[in-house]
């Protein structure tokens, strides 16, 4: 395997998890050899081939449910015979309920589960009660799919359970600088109402800024500069859709200086207006209402 690259997921601007089903005539035309900090929980649908993770290698089928833990490196390879390949999965962070959540009793199982899944889990066999959870979260959202995903973690932690990275496994030998990465994400998240410096950052992960420059562009696959108006453009669409402030207030909560500069930046990325996307957005949830 090449060098994994860095996914940078991205929500929608009303989730705080991820939901993807997705059909295609081989999964490596979607994504090669990759990784990102989010849980990922993924349903074989249709298909075979061979899937690589971390540093474990076997077959897959349809029906194949696998949680891989943060920053290990995956991919799914199809057969060459099978041309019609369809794939469920789940992304999301840990603190999403937030740090508090996992101090509650009930919490433990999908502490545990979440703990376990550090050397990704295979699950060898699962009831219809979390087939059924799956199904729904297909179409559900809101609150229901949070609701949805919790009970499936609880019911998974209950499951019988394959590891599947080796003991001696360690991300490290994988993905060099993977803290550093996850160091200067975390910078970027935390002061996205300022002026973000790229010597500034460089200096929090114990780098010069051209060293850094070359080590993000090498892990991710962007310039830094435009992951930072990646993530400011992601805050933008979610404070637009579930809040009533003014777009010059977003831009400025989003580090951007003025509005020209905003609905710029925003025109690029979305290929809409800021007005525009919160107007969208707004007849998409008022038509989910009837």
């Amino acid at each position: 395997m090449n060098k994994p690259y860095f996914e940078n997921v991205v929500l929608d601007a009303s989730e705080s998890i991820r939901v993807l089903q997705f059909s295609c005539p081989a999964f490596q035309s979607n994504h090669t050899w990759h990784f990102h900090p989010e849980y990922e929980l993924t349903l074989i649908v249709k298909g075979s081939g061979k899937c690589f993770i971390g540093d474990h290698i076997s077959a897959f089928y349809p029906g194949d449910l696998v949680l891989i833990g943060p920053n290990i490196p995956h991919c799914w390879i199809s057969d060459e015979e099978e041309t019609e390949n369809e794939m469920f999965v789940i992304q999301f962070e840990r603190d999403f309920l937030g740090h508090d959540f996992y101090n509650i009793p009930e919490s433990r199982g999908v502490q545990r589960l979440l703990s376990d899944s550090n050397k990704a889990i295979l699950f060898d066999s699962y009831g219809d009660d979390i087939r059924q959870q799956l199904a729904c979260m297909r179409t559900s959202e809101g609150l229901p799919r949070i609701a949805q995903l919790l009970l499936t973690c609880d019911l998974l932690s209950q499951c019988p359970q394959h590891m599947l990275t080796s003991d001696d496994y360690h991300l490290e030998k994988e993905i060099r600088g993977v803290d550093r990465l996850t160091t200067a994400i975390n910078y970027v998240k935390q002061h996205l109402h300022e002026e973000i410096k790229q010597p500034d950052v460089a200096k929090q992960v114990h780098m010069a800024p051209q060293s850094f420059s070359r080590f993000f562009k090498a892990q991710t696959g962007r310039t830094f500069v435009s992951f930072v108006n990646e993530i400011r453009i992601a805050e933008a669409c979610h404070l637009l859709t579930t809040t009533d402030k003014d777009i010059l207030h977003i831009a400025l909560s989003c580090g951007y200086g003025n509005n020209s500069h905003f609905n710029r930046k925003f025109l690029e990325n979305k290929k809409i207006t800021p007005s525009r996307y919160r107007e969208n957005q707004r007849l998409k949830a008022r038509s989910a209402l009837l």
